[in-house]
C-alpha cells in the first residue's frame, strides 16, 4: 500500500508572524510593543474618563449643594412647626390640666349644694306641711252648696256640739271648670287640736254626706308628701281586697293592721313583699290568711 507524503496543518496569518518572530529572534520585542500600546490605550481612555468625571464633579456639587440646602430649610421648617406644635400642645396641655382641676372643683361644690338644697327642699316641705297641719282638706262638697259666704256654712250650728272649732278662713282651691268634679274645700283651724276632733269625729261617724252627696275629711299635706303617699295607692286597693286594715302616718310611712299585730312599712315595696308572704301563707293554709 503506497502511504502519501505528510503536510503540516495551515497556519493563521497570526502563527505566520510567530513564527517569522521566533525565526527572526524579534517575538519578545513585538509583544512587549503590543502589550505597551494596549496599556497606552488603556491609560489614554483612563485619563479621558478621569477628565470627564473632574469636569463634572463641579456641577455635581453645586447640585449636591442646592439639593442639600433645600434639605436644611426644609428640615428647618420641620423643626420651627414642631417647635411652634409642642408650644401649642404644651398650652392646651396646660389648659386642660386646669379645666380638669375646676371641673374637680365644681364637681365637689356642686355635690355639696346638691346635698344642701335637698336638705333645705327638706326644710321648705317640713314648714309647709306645719303651716298646713291644723288645716282639714274636705273633698265631695258639691260646688255653691254654701249659697254664700263659706265660713259662714262652715261654722258649728250650736255651740254645745262636742267639736267646737274656731275657724279662721275657709276656701275652695282651684278654679272652677265645667262639669269637673268639686274642688276641694281647705278649712284653716286657729288650733291644731280642733281639727284632730275633727278627723278622729269624721272617723268615727264612717260615711258621711250632706244632701245626698258622700263627703271626705283628709289632712291637708304638701304637694311633695301627698306624690310620695299617691306611691301607695296600688297596694292600698289590694289591702281592701284581702280586709287588712291599714292607714298612712305622716309623712309617708304605712300602718298595718294583721293578726294583733301592728306592723309598720317605710316604703311601697315593703308592702308589696308583705302582700305576697301573706297570700303565700293564704295558699299553704287558708286558716292562718
Amino acid at each position: 500500500m503506497r502511504r502519501g507524503l505528510w503536510r503540516p496543518p495551515e497556519r493563521t496569518p497570526k502563527q505566520r508572524l510567530k513564527v517569522n518572530l521566533l525565526v527572526d529572534g524579534s517575538y519578545d520585542d513585538a509583544s512587549n510593543e503590543l502589550e505597551t500600546e494596549k496599556m497606552e490605550g488603556a491609560c489614554a481612555s483612563a485619563q479621558q474618563t478621569e477628565t470627564s468625571v473632574l469636569a463634572a464633579i463641579p456641577s455635581l456639587k453645586i447640585h449636591f449643594t442646592a439639593q442639600l440646602q433645600e434639605a436644611i430649610i426644609s428640615n428647618q421648617e420641620i423643626e420651627d412647626a414642631i417647635g411652634v406644635f409642642s408650644e401649642r400642645l404644651t398650652s392646651a396641655e396646660t389648659r386642660i390640666s386646669k379645666v380638669e382641676d375646676d371641673v374637680s372643683s365644681l364637681t365637689s361644690k356642686e355635690a355639696s349644694l346638691q346635698k344642701k338644697l335637698q336638705e333645705l327642699l327638706l326644710k321648705v316641705d317640713d314648714l309647709e306641711n306645719r303651716s298646713r297641719r291644723s288645716n282639714p282638706r274636705l273633698v265631695g262638697l258639691p260646688e255653691n252648696t254654701e249659697q254664700g259666704e263659706i265660713t259662714i256654712f262652715s261654722r258649728p250650728k250650736t255651740s254645745s256640739s262636742q267639736v267646737q272649732t274656731w275657724l279662721l278662713d275657709v276656701l275652695r282651691q282651684g278654679r272652677n271648670t265645667p262639669n269637673g268634679p268639686p274642688h276641694v274645700i281647705i278649712m284653716k283651724f286657729l288650733n291644731y287640736q280642733d281639727k284632730l276632733r275633727v278627723m278622729r269625729a269624721a272617723r268615727l261617724k264612717g260615711k258621711i254626706t250632706h244632701n245626698g252627696h258622700q263627703v271626705m275629711f283628709f289632712p291637708d299635706l304638701s304637694t311633695e308628701v301627698q306624690k310620695q303617699q299617691k306611691q301607695y295607692n296600688q297596694v292600698k286597693q289590694q289591702l281592701r281586697e284581702m280586709h287588712i286594715n291599714f292607714g298612712l302616718i305622716f309623712p309617708a310611712k304605712m300602718r298595718i293592721f294583721h293578726h294583733g299585730n301592728r306592723l309598720l312599712f317605710h316604703t311601697p315595696a315593703e308592702v308589696e313583699d308583705f302582700i305576697r308572704r301573706v297570700r303565700q301563707i293564704s295558699t299553704a293554709s287558708p286558716l292562718l290568711a
